[in-house]
């Protein structure tokens, strides 16, 4: 990254008119609502459950549902997008998401609900697409800046939020609400994309040069594999059939896919894109920041709920909080793209991501929503200086034709991530909470001194507050149990927490390996 590399000048500004302008706010309104929902039944799984009277593993697969139909229609979006244009592929995914989560709260049993997930999954893996390809194409140099700094926050953001939205609407309204808010969104994504995008012909003779071959192996390999790690960790891996072979299969699947593409000269998604530097490891670090924005979302609520008892609204306030900086400094950062070496914005955006991960290592019981807000307020500051630069880094030297694969290739990177990341975080933290359960154990010696001490002591307070001898002693020694085990899952927890945070500053050394790009970009 040299020094004396000249910056280039932002291009003059030339404003679209306000139809664009309202039909690329319009898509990202949509995005927004999609993102948000990728994750939102999370929480509210124990009512869903108790309306439709069913147990949480069967409750599991709704958010299996959704992430797995997401991910399969992505490849399928890319074909859309030749034969219909962005504007109708737009128009046709916000309308199917807004019908189905209308109808989903009516759903009679957990099936119909699990096929409406699925539907409304598969709408917003259309949608998703073609909002970055709207954006490339109705925003002016250097206004797409902005609009793709937007575009990185949103999905930056989501995460952290998703939880926080969700204990709201559990605490004040009901569970049909998680779906029924999307209601007011998606009708204005329909109704303003409807006003503000121009529709291109309907290209009908496209429908017979589609690459079927290569749609349905995508497609299918990718479904697998989210499959498979959205509920490898309830089924314990590899010692459940059916997720051997879901593995078994997306590897299969992906594979074929990787050795057709090669081969075909119009391939659904080039895989030879990943080849270019800037795009390969600007997708590499994509994937890294993503598990490392779901781990926080995911690790610190969990922590708050289960350490410290707080319900779900309380453990998100925080989140809302430390967002603030991470939104008023995307704009700034999408400014000082034209100033500043894009590359040296993501490896300082890591390197400040995975201090403020490590922060969180000295994570003890005592810890409340207060201790976390430095760490998190660090993140926050990092995630533009990350986000925003990768985008143009990815955006810069495509062609029009490869539009449509590098937004396939980043929400494909997106959705894959963050499958993958919770599921690392749930199953290195329940090993590790399994291990340290066991080295504390060996610590708490049944008859020892130190523990009956522990145990009579709290026993006589016990029985200081009424409580029968007999039954003082056996709370006392299911507290003493209890208080091991709450240990452990917070070394499980400041484990992960080290675990990400030198991964995160390790990956900054993928920028010495990236080009500068050319700005200002070809899409003028």
């Amino acid at each position: 990254m040299s020094a004396t590399t000249a910056t280039a000048a932002p291009p003059a500004i030339k404003l679209p008119d306000l139809r664009a302008l309202i039909g690329v706010g319009a898509v990202l309104l949509g995005t927004l609502t999609s993102l948000l929902n990728s994750r939102l039944t999370d929480i509210g799984l124990a009512d869903i459950r108790g309306a439709l009277g069913v147990g949480m593993d069967e409750a599991s697969w709704l958010t299996t549902a959704y992430v797995v139909a997401e991910v399969a229609a992505i490849p399928s979006a890319v074909w859309l997008r030749s034969i219909l244009s962005p504007a109708r592929g737009v128009l046709i995914g916000s309308l199917i998401f807004t019908m189905a989560s209308f109808l989903a709260p009516f759903s009679p049993n957990l099936q119909v609900l699990i096929a409406i997930q699925a539907i409304r999954g598969l709408s917003a893996g259309i949608l998703m697409p073609m909002a970055y390809a709207v954006v490339m194409r109705h925003m002016p140099q250097p206004l797409r800046i902005y609009a793709l700094s937007f575009y990185a926050l949103v999905s930056s953001l989501t995460p952290a939020v998703a939880a926080s939205i969700e204990g709201w609407i559990m605490f004040h309204l009901s569970w049909e609400y998680l779906f029924w808010i999307n209601v007011i969104p998606g009708s204005l994504t329909l109704l303003a994309g409807a006003y503000g995008l121009a529709n291109d012909p309907i290209k009908f003779l496209r429908f017979r040069r589609h690459d079927g071959f290569g749609l349905l192996a995508l497609s299918l390999g990718l479904a697998a594999l989210v499959t498979a790690l959205d509920q490898g960790n309830r089924l314990d891996w590899f010692g459940s059939g059916l997720i051997v072979g879901l593995l078994a299969a997306a590897g299969f699947l992906l594979a074929a896919y990787l050795i057709h593409a090669l081969r075909h000269n119009d391939p659904v998604v080039s895989p030879r894109l990943l080849a270019r530097d800037n795009i390969g490891l600007s997708l590499l670090v994509m994937f890294v920041m993503r598990i490392g924005l779901m781990s926080s979302a995911y690790l610190i609520p969990q922590y708050l709920i289960r350490v410290q008892g707080f319900r779900a609204l309380e453990s998100g306030t925080m989140f809302w909080v430390s967002a603030l900086p991470q939104i008023i400094l995307t704009p700034f950062v999408a400014w000082l793209i034209y100033r500043l070496d894009p590359r040296n914005l993501v490896a300082f955006g890591l390197l400040l991501f995975g201090a403020g991960t490590l922060m969180l290592t000295d994570l003890t019981h005592l810890w409340t929503g207060a201790q976390f807000l430095p760490a998190l307020l660090v993140q926050s500051v990092a995630a533009p200086f990350i986000a925003v630069p990768l985008m143009v880094l990815m955006t810069e030297e495509i062609t029009v034709r490869e539009i449509p694969w590098i937004a396939s290739l980043v929400h494909i990177t997106r959705t894959v991530s963050s499958a993958l990341g919770l599921a690392l975080v749930a199953t290195f933290t329940r090993k590790q909470e399994q291990l340290h359960s066991a080295l504390l154990g060996l610590h708490v010696e049944s008859g020892s001194a130190m523990v009956q001490g522990r145990i009579d002591a709290t026993a006589s307070t016990l029985e200081a507050q009424a409580v029968d001898p007999v039954l003082a002693t056996g709370r006392a020694t299911a507290m003493l149990a209890g208080t091991v085990q709450r240990e452990a899952f917070v070394l499980a927890y400041a484990d992960m927490f080290l675990v990400l945070g030198v991964t995160l500053v390790l990956t900054s050394l993928a920028t010495l390996f990236m080009y500068r790009p050319k700005l200002p970009g070809k899409f003028l």
